[in-house]
């Protein structure tokens, strides 16, 4: 079979010497029979980098199989897979059993199309013939608008009842954050109303308004009728195509909306989203208690009368045009620096999402001269997780771990220190190699899943003669106790300056004194007490350390 849609695209990238990718060639998706395959995944190579290209564009061909073409239109959509995530590039309804194409503009997603991945194509058909699907992409060579994009998933719904009310629509808010370098930013709207129900023959032929709101705010009316479906250029068809619908034509790529978010806010700041459909009841849905059949309605079933029930399929994304590189996942974690001056580690984090509990291990590679178990770390001090009330722990195997033990609130949406971690070698001559991090455990809200992403390992030369610790105390203070968390045994070691008189007291959350372990008289240097702590319930303990008329404190968790 010649294809002359295909043929033109495959002639573009010998002429103009621009770069085509075919994903899917033909590939049959129907319903029952042999193939048995509405929703099909391939694995796909795009390009390792795509910066050389100023657009990106994505093509779709519909073919009808031997015994021709679906005689429905159905809903379908294309998504890429990135982080773990599936993300819908494209939407269309399949036309009334006749053969079509369309053309979709996806150069906003170009941070999704590189490398390696995997695409899905889904058509909501329920016959036997089904459609064949041709699915490439051209890389249009040029220099970029906007080179650097982050793409955030918002609502993906692929089937909100509509009027219902046993079956009240639930859409979640979302708070995402806005980088401080973002050019622009847009929430992209994907809505389109299905079955027709008993009533206004909502959602599918009934012209009905939603509400966008960003941060409590009324920000934006969402009217998507489409009232131009006579002039479908995949026509004429069979049915009827010809007739005004919610947010789609029959044998037509659904056309998103774009919302402009720095209208309303500022970079830097985190928005919450909120998606509310306008008020509808269908007085004949089968669940409702006020329907009766032959007096309120013809039917209270939605089969029996002809009718099927209504629903939304909304898909949304935030789209984020940015000054420098922005992951796409949920949070970014890197070393950013390290100051061998005062021996710390310094933790950066982005994250769009909020985080509310965070693990991973601190790891040295290929140093030089230094023993890993000459290596100590403590617990992180300053940065977003100190200004959010979390505690971050660390042990001498480099293991840290970061969540909210006093306030219970996650670290919103924002960019900038996460905390630093103190270290120390004990050792003859210069420490040098590289230091990241690994073994990543993020947990969001409830413990939901996050995604996220690993920065490069950060390579380090201390230059120091490392036979004096090279963390320097400023005065009278408690070093980092270890391990921590414990059970039943902790250390809490002390630095003093000079000969003083120590009080070293344990308090509980309450305020209440639990033990105290030093009273009395000490010389200088580094001191180190036990604590055992086999009689006392799990839960956080604060160290205080009074000297000279100053009192500095530290948290330990006793988990049991």
């Amino acid at each position: 079979m010649i294809r002359p849609f295909l043929f033109i695209l495959m002639c573009k990238t010998v002429l103009w010497g621009d770069t085509t990718i075919v994903a899917f060639d033909a590939i049959h998706q129907s319903f029952g029979g042999l193939g048995n395959n509405r929703t099909i995944i391939e694995p796909l190579q795009f390009p390792d980098s795509n910066s050389n290209y100023s657009e990106i564009s994505m093509n779709v061909l519909l073919e009808c199989p031997n015994g021709g073409c679906d005689p429905w239109d159905r809903k379908a959509k294309i998504s890429i897979s990135h982080l773990g995530e599936w993300f819908e590039i494209g939407r269309y309804v399949t036309p009334y059993g006749i053969e079509c194409g369309w053309s979709f503009d996806v150069t906003d997603y170009r941070s999704l199309l590189k490398g390696e991945t995997e695409l899905m194509s889904h058509i909501d058909t329920w016959v036997e013939p089904g459609w064949l699907v041709t699915i490439s992409f051209d890389f249009i060579s040029g220099v970029p608008e906007n080179p650097h994009t982050v793409v955030r998933n918002i609502w993906n719904h692929d089937y909100v009842v509509y009027g219902d009310p046993t079956n009240p629509v639930d859409i979640s808010s979302i708070t995402e954050y806005i980088p401080t370098d973002a050019s622009n930013a847009y929430l992209r709207m994907i809505t389109t109303g299905h079955g027709q129900g008993n009533t206004e023959n909502a959602a599918e032929f009934s012209l009905k308004i939603h509400d966008i709101f960003f941060n409590n705010d009324l920000a934006y009316i969402h009217n998507f009728w489409r009232s131009d479906c006579e002039s479908n250029q995949c026509s004429p068809q069979n049915g009827s195509w010809q007739y005004d619908r919610a947010g789609f034509c029959p044998g037509d790529k659904v056309t998103p909306m774009d919302f402009d978010l720095l209208d309303h806010v500022l970079v830097g700041d985190t928005v919450k989203f909120d998606y509310v459909l306008e008020d509808y009841l269908n007085q004949c849905s089968p669940n409702n208690p006020l329907c009766t059949s032959g007096v309120t309605c013809s039917s209270c079933d939605y089969n029996n009368s002809g009718h099927t029930e209504p629903y939304y399929y909304i898909g949304s994304h935030l789209i984020i045009h940015t000054e420098s590189y922005h992951t796409n996942a949920d949070a970014y974690f890197r070393i950013s620096d390290l100051d061998s001056q005062v021996g710390s580690l310094n933790i950066y984090m982005e994250n769009y999402a909020p985080i509310h509990g965070i693990q991973f291990t601190i790891s040295l590679d290929d140093i030089e001269g230094v023993d890993i178990g000459q290596l100590s770390f403590g617990n992180g001090q300053g940065g977003r997780a100190e200004e959010f009330g979390w505690t971050v722990s660390a042990n001498d195997s480099g293991l840290v771990i970061g969540m909210a033990q006093f306030t219970g609130n996650p670290i919103p949406g924002g960019e900038g220190l996460l905390t630093q971690i103190p270290w120390n070698i004990n050792s003859l001559g210069q420490a040098n190699g590289q230091v990241t991090i690994s073994n990543l455990q993020v947990s969001g809200y409830f413990g939901s899943e996050v995604t996220y992403e690993i920065g490069s390992p950060l390579s380090f030369e201390t230059g120091l003669n490392l036979d004096e610790s090279i963390i320097v105390p400023s005065g009278h203070r408690l070093l980092s106790a270890y391990p921590n968390p414990f059970n039943p045994n902790v250390k809490i070691p002390f630095q003093l300056l000079n000969e003083t008189h120590v009080e070293l007291n344990i308090y509980d959350l309450k305020g209440q004194k639990v033990v105290t372990l030093i009273n009395e008289s000490l010389l200088a240097g580094v001191h180190e007490v036990s604590w055992n702590a086999s009689s006392y319930a799990s839960g956080v303990y604060v160290c205080t350390l009074e000297s000279s008329g100053k009192l500095t404190t530290n948290k330990v968790v006793l988990i049991k």
